[in-house]
């Protein structure tokens, strides 16, 4: 199948467009590492419809993303959200601390949000140490 880790990105945000019976193989398939023979006695159906389903579902998952582009658009996101935070760290130690205090808050704070938008995937520390 594709790549384990873009399919799990694409999973990330398109899963809710997806049915019940496709979220269950793709889980088990890519998240539960189990093999289309497990999954077909699992689910009572042949491997090759398990195998013929996860092709479907990938290729779903891909239209959906050409067409949305929320993966392409959550890295964007986080290359900027990163920049911004190396930025305030270089600014931080040249404003009075009242201003850096709030400044943190708000940064902790948009950090949650990014991590929120971008999937769960963002690498997002305490921005300033």
């Amino acid at each position: 199948m594709r790549d384990v880790t873009r399919v799990g990105d694409l999973y990330a945000f398109y899963e809710p467009l997806l049915t019940e019976r496709q979220r269950q193989i793709v889980e088990l398939y890519h998240f539960e590492d189990m093999s289309l023979g497990e999954i077909a006695e699992v689910l009572s159906i042949s491997r090759q419809a398990v195998h013929d389903q996860l092709r479907r579902v990938e290729d779903q998952l891909e239209s959906y993303e050409a067409a949305l582009h929320l993966r392409e658009i959550a890295r964007a996101e986080r290359k900027a959200w990163e920049q911004m935070v190396s930025a305030w760290r270089e600014a931080s130690a040249h404003v009075p601390e009242q201003v850096r205090r709030r400044m943190d808050d708000a940064m902790r704070a948009m950090g949650a949000t990014v991590s929120i938008l971008l999937g769960g995937d963002a690498d997002v520390r305490k921005p300033v140490e």
